[in-house]
């Protein structure tokens, strides 16, 4: 069995809902910026891990562990801080589970551009993985701590 961890500094984030804009022929759809950005982030660190245990993208069924760490409010007592750092409170707040887990698997992916003369996607940037369907077992934690960061370990059989 082969793991790799990977950490992504700074506040989490959530997978945005896609925008849409108006223009004199059609309705164009877009992913927001601050989206793009956070997963890229993603992608960038995932490939730099990769790259130090020197491996190519996953292709078999893996596991997927993402700890999402979030920075304590400053209006927080001493006692409740400790409480929260002790892991005896955990944030309650958005973004929620599940968009955390979206804007993750997303950043791991591949990221593929569609080429009009060729009519296909083409990849632009290795992913850690072929593709987010190869994820077979998810598991999203949220807690306080005083470095926000995500932690993501993905596990996978060698054989």
């Amino acid at each position: 069995m082969s793991s790799l961890t990977i950490i992504i500094p700074g506040e989490p984030a959530s997978k945005a809902r896609p925008r849409f804009s108006r223009t004199a022929q059609a309705v164009r759809t877009y992913t927001p910026t601050k989206t793009l950005k956070y997963e890229e982030l993603v992608r960038y660190h995932a490939l730099a891990e990769r790259q130090k245990i020197g491996i190519k993208p996953i292709a078999k069924q893996m596991r997927l562990q993402i700890k999402a760490y979030f920075s304590i409010p400053k209006s927080y007592s001493k006692k409740r801080k400790e409480m929260c750092l002790a892991g005896d409170e955990r944030p309650a707040k958005k973004p929620d589970s599940d968009n955390i887990a979206k804007i993750v698997l997303d950043g791991l992916n591949p990221k593929m551009k569609v080429d009009h003369r060729l009519h296909k996607a083409v990849c632009v940037h290795e992913g850690l993985y072929q593709d987010d369907r190869q994820v077979i077992d998810l598991k999203v934690e949220k807690w306080y701590a005083d470095e926000p960061r995500v932690e993501i370990t993905a596990t996978w059989d060698d054989k």
